[in-house]
């Protein structure tokens, strides 16, 4: 989930700085120098252990430095064993520790990567870049929680570290933890508000958590910077629509319409979400306009079918429901469900025309579709009042009962459903 991280350059300047640490380490960093005058030769004496220190702590530096090179020229396993060389003769160099640490990483031993870091961290808590070495692995091994409070304490110390503030959000979003990782993504835009990647995240987050208002202040602040772009200025609309604005969704569907007539997604966009608005009427002319386009296009067929038959222009609806019928039984379109509703649509509206046969016919089709779409087992309460609704037109009281029964087992809240079945 992370990012790699380029820590060489700090850590050489860290390890430079810190290689006279074997002595400092035991104990035996050098006091401060004593003039000639001040000093007992009687007393002068060599103190070889120290030297040994001082000696290991620059040939430690030099395998440090040596195994840095190789990293670089991608050498992994030469910079590994200077590494390790150098770690021998100072096991309590963090640099050291932090620099193994990120060969490890780099070949995916994230478990030999952590222990080194945790002892880097344990010796240097201080220092950031081991903190957030040592925090990315915890969130590769999964160990996200722990993770999230390292980041978390990383930016109480330096607040500055959007990197640290990009990783703490992701770790959220990824735990679920929706709303903190809007949090944390709402810092982020304080720190770079023209962080457009942010800003999409943070759209996603707020559309997970139904926040609307939220939602659309961040849209909008997307849209003054690409004010054309149709899929933002579709999500505007949703948005919109969700919240049952459905005037300003139509319009906001209607504007994007006017300059995007060959994609007929739009047409069914605008024309559905009149629909949805109750302006059922209007919605027909949009799909009967769209239909001149793309023929072809089912929910148009749908939409239009819906508004001729409200308007009771029957001869009409029949004609797009008999198209809508054989582009749903087409492979790439529509299921058994599908099928079975749109014959039965047929059905009543041959019935309400008068012509029995007709009718008759398209409920027996409707049956065999439905049925077969009851068999499945995640059947929906819709399908099985519709089965229901094809028995009862057929003369099959019983079995249309038991259809409506079984859609209220699905779902108790279908008051159409309960009143057919209360009528038997």
């Amino acid at each position: 989930m992370r990012r790699r991280r380029a820590i060489a350059a700090p850590l050489l300047t860290v390890a430079l700085a810190a290689i006279p640490m074997g002595m400092a380490a035991s104990g035996c960093a050098p006091a401060a120098p004593l003039a000639m005058e001040d000093v007992d030769p009687g007393t002068v004496s060599f103190a070889p252990d120290a030297m040994e220190e001082e000696m290991r702590s620059l040939r430690a530096q030099q395998l440090f430095v040596r195994g840095m090179t190789q990293a670089q020229t991608g050498d992994e396993g030469a910079a590994l064993d200077l590494y390790a060389q150098a770690l021998r003769l100072a096991p309590d160099t963090p640099a050291i520790l932090a620099a193994l640490a990120e060969r490890y990483e780099a070949n995916g031993d994230y478990q030999a990567a952590r222990y080194h870091l945790t002892r880097a961290h344990d010796l240097a808590p201080e220092n950031i870049y081991y903190a957030l070495q040592l925090a990315g692995v915890q969130a590769e091994l999964g160990e996200r929680a722990q993770a999230a409070s390292l980041y978390a304490a990383i930016l109480e110390k330096a607040p500055e570290r959007l990197d640290a503030r990009y990783d703490l959000a992701r770790l959220y979003a990824m735990e679920g933890e929706t709303a903190k990782a809007a949090a944390a993504y709402e810092r982020i835009l304080q720190e770079n508000a023209g962080d457009r990647a942010a800003r999409r995240r943070l759209l996603n987050l707020y559309e997970q958590l139904g926040d609307g208002p939220n939602a659309e202040r961040i849209l909008a602040d997307m849209l003054k910077d690409d004010p054309q772009n149709p899929d933002l200025r579709r999500t505007m609309a949703e948005i919109r629509l969700k919240q049952g604005r459905y005037e300003e969704a139509s319009d906001a569907f209607l504007r994007i319409l006017e300059q995007n007539t060959q994609d007929a997604q739009w047409w069914i966009y605008a024309a559905r979400t009149l629909q949805d608005g109750g302006g059922l009427a209007a919605a027909g002319v949009v799909a009967e306009k769209g239909l001149a386009l793309f023929p072809n296009a089912l929910a148009l067929r749908k939409i239009a079918g819906a508004a001729a038959m409200a308007g009771a222009r029957n001869a009409e609806a029949v004609r797009h429901f008999e198209a809508a019928a054989r582009i749903a039984a087409e492979d790439a379109y529509g299921n058994e469900a599908e099928r079975g509703s749109l014959r039965s649509t047929l059905g009543a509206l041959h019935a309400r025309m008068g012509d029995e046969r007709a009718a008759r016919q398209a409920y027996e089709a409707a049956l065999r579709h439905l049925r077969e779409a009851a068999k499945q087992p995640n059947a929906s309460a819709e399908t099985l009042e519709r089965l229901g609704d094809a028995y009862e037109a057929l003369g099959r009281g019983e079995s249309a009962a038991e259809a409506w029964r079984r859609a209220l087992e699905i779902d108790p809240n279908r008051p159409e459903a309960r009143r057919k079945l209360d009528r038997k």
